[in-house]
């Protein structure tokens, strides 16, 4: 009887919690811009980066390894911007 109630619990709470798991960041919200700029000289955007994944996520760790990894690159997020 006690597994049969657990089941049913763990159940409810699956449900419950489901569609905030499902609906993810928000892209709308807020976001950054990786620019870099290459051994030439040259300014490029690399890529728009959620604001939760820079914040929250440690994608900002990754570009400091993205940086000491290509000598002569030099990347970093600007923002946040919002939508």
């Amino acid at each position: 009887m006690r597994k049969l109630v657990f089941a049913v619990a763990v159940g409810a709470l699956v449900l419950v919690s489901a569609p905030s798991a499902l609906a993810g960041p928000n892209r709308a919200d807020s976001y950054y811009t990786v620019m870099c700029t290459d051994p030439t000289g040259a300014d490029v955007v690399a890529e728009s980066v959620d604001a939760r994944a820079i914040e929250q996520g440690g994608k900002g760790h990754a570009i400091d390894l993205f940086n000491a990894n290509h000598p002569g690159w030099s990347c970093l997020p600007e923002g946040p911007f919002s939508n």
